[in-house]
């Protein structure tokens, strides 16, 4: 029963309670009462008798009436005040409306649906408010970290130039050029940072709706030259990348930029946070409909929370002993380039096992 309808019911109930009630009052008040001690009512003072008596019984309903339907309003209305103030523990008195067996007494039970609802809405902004101090902290520490990043190369940067600049000394030719070097390396980590936070910004503003120049490629061959421009990488010089494909040739539309973007962030990810000589497999499957793109390692893997944390744009997780130089938006970058491009992300992993990705992408279009 709704509470528009219980509602109405349980009014027109007291009602019909009232008017019984105030009728037999002066019924036995005139009758029985007053013969007693021998007052005689005349029809005179009868009118006004009754009248009396239904104005008391009128007060004595409405301060009923108030505590029955109005009770609960108050103690609903508390709650709510209590939750727009931020404060989501339960409301003082919450026992109270309960009976002994843990069922709502009765004036409450005619709220039955606003009562649960509104317990509902406080877990839901607990949880709310959990997640939103959780991800503000992560915020900070992810703030306190790109500023560290940008710093440190800044710092390097500063550094060799002071010594270039230096006229009290003179370089020789190798010396001048490892310190340019050295800057110009620098100068290019800062810029890759700044294009991820670019990204980031412009993934954010489209809500994921990127305009993507898709064009209809062979992604064997295109994963393949990925595979081997990593490979070549000198920090993936110390591990195994291996690559296959079920089929020899797999025509997908995509975006050339942003595809190579993904699996760079997936790969680069698997070589700075796993130790050396680490075997990553890329492997691609297909079907009628979709393509398969499936890289593991068989690494140091990751925890649960890190799982569970992968793809926040916040989150700077490490599963190495040294400390991560990413931003922090590698994997959320990827998380919303394949979401992008119309497919899905997920990750396995578990802690010296090695982790798994599998990206699942139609071949065309929407899917």
């Amino acid at each position: 029963m709704r509470i528009k309808t219980r509602f109405t019911f349980h009014l027109a109930l007291g009602l019909i309670l009232w008017m019984l009630v105030t009728g037999f009052c002066i019924v036995i008040i005139v009758e029985g009462i007053f013969p007693l001690f021998g007052i005689i009512v005349n029809e005179n003072t009868e009118g006004l008798l009754v009248a009396g008596i239904f104005v008391i019984s009128t007060i004595i309903c409405i301060g009923l009436f108030g505590w029955y339907f109005g009770g609960p309003i108050g103690f609903i209305m508390t709650w709510i005040h209590q939750l727009s103030q931020e404060n989501y523990k339960q409301p003082k008195g919450l026992q109270k409306i309960y009976t002994k067996k843990g069922k709502l007494r009765m004036r409450y039970l005619l709220y039955q649906e606003g009562l649960q609802q509104l317990q509902i809405l406080a877990v839901k902004l607990q949880a709310s408010e959990i997640e939103r101090e959780k991800i503000e902290n992560a915020k900070q520490e992810w703030i306190a970290g790109i500023s560290h990043d940008l710093k440190t190369p800044l710092t390097y940067i500063k550094g060799y130039s002071a010594l270039l600049l230096n006229d009290q000394y003179e370089w020789s030719k190798d010396e001048v050029q490892s310190f340019i070097q050295e800057i110009d390396d620098k100068g290019k980590h800062m810029e890759e940072l700044i294009q991820d936070l670019s990204l980031v910004l412009q993934l954010n503003s489209t809500e994921g709706t990127l305009p993507l120049h898709k064009t209809n490629q062979d992604l064997v061959e295109f994963a393949k030259r990925v595979v081997a421009d990593i490979s070549h990488d000198p920090q993936a010089s110390n591990y195994k990348l291996h690559f296959k494909a079920d089929t020899p040739v797999i025509n997908v539309e995509f975006d050339h930029k942003f595809m190579q973007r993904i699996l760079q962030n997936i790969l680069m990810n698997s070589i700075l946070h796993n130790p050396e000589h680490t075997d990553i497999y890329t492997t691609l499957s297909d079907n009628d409909k979709h393509v398969v793109i499936h890289i593991m390692d068989n690494g140091v893997g990751m925890s649960p929370h890190m799982i569970e944390n992968l793809f926040q744009q916040y989150y700077r997780g490490t599963t190495t002993d040294s400390s991560s130089e990413g931003t922090g938006l590698g994997m959320a970058i990827v998380y919303k380039l394949v979401h992008a491009h119309n497919g899905t992300i997920s990750a396995n992993s578990e802690p010296s096992k090695g982790t798994s990705f599998n990206i699942i992408l139609p071949k065309k279009g929407r899917s």
